[in-house]
């Protein structure tokens, strides 16, 4: 005997380029997460974003000085 061929459904799931309230709750009050996120990791924050800043800063203000100072004579 052979098999019965079963006859297959395709569910499909669009969103309307209209309906802009599906997006609305990933970007509501930003500023507070991102506070919250860095208020509960301070330490990991300022380790990786605030300490690379400053050395990149202090680095570059350490050459301009040399070179300032190896064009005076």
């Amino acid at each position: 005997m052979g098999k019965v061929p079963v006859r297959l459904r395709e569910v499909v799931y669009t969103l309307s380029p209209f309906q802009q309230t599906v997006m609305g709750g990933l970007f509501k009050d930003i500023p507070g997460r991102v506070s919250r996120k860095v208020s509960e990791n301070w330490v990991d924050v300022s380790l990786f974003c605030v300490l690379p800043t400053w050395a990149i800063m202090a680095y570059a203000a350490d050459y301009k000085e040399k070179e300032k100072q190896a064009h005076r004579f």
